[in-house]
C-alpha cells in the first residue's frame, strides 16, 4: 500500500488556451531553434530518430515529441525499503521531502554555518525518516569528509541504511560517474534483491542535471542519464533556467524554453529505452536582478512551478519540482514566508515531487536540522489546505447542532471528540498558548523548540536497520565509512 499523497491541482495560473499557446511556442523552439548537443550517443539517438542535425545543432521534429510522450509512462512508483512509503506519483498526487545537496549545516542555535559532515547526514536521514510529513529523501547533503572514491556508495548507503523511504539524488554530485552509477545500482540491487527486484520496486532514483540552459546538454552528465535510462530505472530530467538569467525575463518566456527542454529530454530518454519511468524536472528559477544570484524564495519561481505542473498534467508526465525554498540565513520569520508561499503554490498546483521541502536554508546553500522540524509543519499545514473542506453526512452534522440546541456548547459533544483530530492540523512545534502561559514556560521560541525537538527524535527514533546479511555483503563489496 502506498504512501497516499492528496490531491493538488486548486491553482492553475494558466488558462486552457494560455496552456496550449506554451506547448505550441515550445514546439516551434524545438524545431526551429533546436538544441546543442556534443554527446555522440545523444546525437546518433536523435539523428536516427528523424532529428534535423547540423553539426552540433538538433532539431526536434513535433512527431518526435509525440512519440516520446506516447512511449513514456504516466504513472512513477518510487518504491521505500518498507513497503508502507512507497509513493505512487500520478495525476495530481502531492508528494514532499528533503531536497538540495550543499555542503555547509547550520547548527541548532548558531548564527553561522560550518561544513557538512558524513555525521550530519545520518542525523539527517534519520530525522527525515521520523518526521510525519516527510514523504521521500533525495540526498539533502554532500559531506566534505568522505573521499570522492568512496562518496557516491557511502551517500546512498548513509540515507537507505538510516531510513525506510525512498533515496533520491542529484547524479553528479552522489554518483558522480557511469562507473559510480553501476556502484550505486549494485549496492540498491543488494538491498533489493537483485537487479530485477529494484526495476520492480525502485528503492533509489536519480536527478539528472542533463541540461545547461538555454538549450544546451551537458556532456558528461547525458553519458550517465543515458547509462540509468538503459537499466530502466527512475530518472529526473531536471532543468532550471533562471528567468532574467539563462531563460527570458517573462514567466512565460521561461516556461516556454524550459518546457522545450523538458520535451527534448523526454524524447531522449524514451530513445534509449522505450517505457523508462521519468519525472519530468521543471525547475523554473528567478535571478535577483541586484546581483545576478539565484532567488529560491521569490514568489514568481512558486507560481512558474505551478504552471509547469499544469503543463506535465495536460503530457501525463509526473512532475518533479520544488517548493519551500528560502533566501534567509536563519530559521527566522522571512524563512517562515517565504517556504510557506512557494510550497503552497506547487502543492495547490499539483507538483507530485516537490523537493527541497525540509532542511534547507539560504535556498540551496546548507542545510539545518532545526529547519527541518520547522518544515514539518509547514509541510503538514499545506498537505492540510490540499484535503479542503469534507463535505458528507457525518461532517454536516445536522443531528449535532439539533442534539446541542441554541446557546448550546459543542465542547464535550461525542461529535467534537470523534473528528477533533483528524479535521484540525494539530501542529506540535507551534506554540498556541495564551500570552500569560507562554511567558510562565519560558517564553521560548519557535527555533528553540525546534532545536529540542530536534534533540528527542535523534533520541528516539531509530529506523529498522538493513538485514545483518546484507550488511555484512555491502560492506564486503565496498567501502563503506560510515
Amino acid at each position: 500500500m502506498a504512501r497516499p499523497g492528496p490531491v493538488g491541482g486548486q491553482y492553475q495560473p494558466l488558462t486552457g488556451e494560455q496552456l496550449g499557446r506554451i506547448h505550441d511556442a515550445s514546439l516551434a523552439v524545438l524545431e526551429r531553434t533546436g538544441i546543442q548537443v556534443e554527446n555522440e550517443r545523444a546525437l546518433d539517438l536523435y539523428r536516427h530518430a528523424g532529428a534535423q542535425v547540423d553539426g552540433n545543432r538538433v532539431c526536434i521534429t513535433p512527431a518526435m515529441v509525440e512519440s516520446g510522450l506516447a512511449s513514456v509512462p504516466s504513472r512513477v512508483l518510487l518504491a521505500g525499503r518498507d513497503p508502507a512509503q512507497d509513493l505512487l506519483l500520478e495525476g495530481r498526487r502531492v508528494y514532499a521531502g528533503t531536497g538540495g545537496s550543499p555542503t555547509m549545516v547550520l547548527d541548532p542555535g548558531a548564527d553561522f554555518v560550518r561544513l557538512g559532515t558524513l555525521r550530519d547526514l545520518v542525523d539527517l536521514a534519520r530525522i527525515a525518516d521520523a518526521l510525519e510529513h516527510c514523504d521521500f529523501i533525495t540526498i539533502p547533503l554532500h559531506p566534505t569528509d568522505v573521499s570522492a572514491e568512496d562518496g557516491p556508495v557511502t551517500r546512498f548507503y548513509t540515507c537507505l541504511a538510516n531510513s525506510t523511504k525512498h533515496v533520491m539524488s542529484n547524479v553528479q554530485t552522489d554518483a558522480g560517474s557511469v562507473a559510480g552509477v553501476g556502484q550505486v545500482i549494485d549496492l540498491a540491487g543488494m538491498i533489493s534483491g537483485g537487479l530485477e527486484a529494484l526495476r520492480a520496486r525502485p528503492i533509489v532514483s536519480v536527478v539528472t542535471s542533463w541540461m545547461v540552459s538555454p538549450l544546451h546538454l551537458d556532456t558528461g552528465v547525458t553519458d550517465i542519464l543515458i547509462e540509468w535510462c538503459s537499466q530502466g530505472l527512475p530518472v529526473v530530467l531536471s532543468s532550471a533556467p533562471m528567468a532574467g538569467s539563462t531563460s527570458p525575463v517573462t514567466l512565460a518566456g521561461t516556461l516556454v524554453q524550459l518546457n522545450a527542454e523538458q520535451l527534448s529530454g523526454i524524447v531522449l530518454t524514451q530513445l534509449v529505452r522505450p517505457g523508462t519511468p521519468v519525472l519530468a524536472g521543471y525547475i523554473p528559477g528567478v535571478v535577483d536582478m541586484r546581483s545576478g544570484g539565484y532567488l529560491g524564495g521569490a514568489i514568481e519561481f512558486g507560481i512558474m512551478q505551478a504552471a509547469a505542473a499544469q503543463l506535465a498534467h495536460h503530457y501525463q508526465v509526473p512532475i518533479y519540482g520544488s517548493g519551500g525554498m528560502t533566501d534567509s540565513k536563519l530559521p527566522d520569520a522571512q524563512a517562515g514566508y517565504e517556504k510557506m508561499a512557494t510550497l503552497l503554490l506547487a502543492a495547490m498546483g499539483g507538483c507530485n515531487y516537490i523537493h527541497h521541502a525540509f532542511a534547507m536554508i539560504t535556498n540551496m546553500n546548507a542545510a539545518s536540522l532545526e529547519q527541518a522540524v520547522i518544515d514539518d509543519e509547514i509541510v503538514g499545514m499545506a498537505m492540510r489546505a490540499l484535503r479542503g473542506v469534507a463535505v458528507t453526512d457525518d461532517s454536516l452534522t445536522v443531528g449535532a447542532i439539533d442534539r446541542v440546541g441554541p446557546g448550546g456548547h459543542f465542547l464535550m459533544d461525542g461529535h467534537t471528540l470523534q473528528f477533533m483530530r483528524s479535521e484540525l492540523f494539530n501542529p506540535p512545534l507551534a506554540d498556541r498558548q495564551n500570552r500569560a502561559a507562554w511567558e510562565a514556560a519560558g517564553k521560548g521560541t519557535s527555533r528553540e523548540r525546534a532545536a529540542a525537538r530536534v534533540g528527542m527524535l535523534l533520541r528516539e527514533h531509530s529506523p529498522p536497520p538493513l538485514q545483518p546479511a546484507v550488511e555484512a555483503a555491502i560492506r564486503a563489496k565496498f567501502n563503506i565509512v560510515v
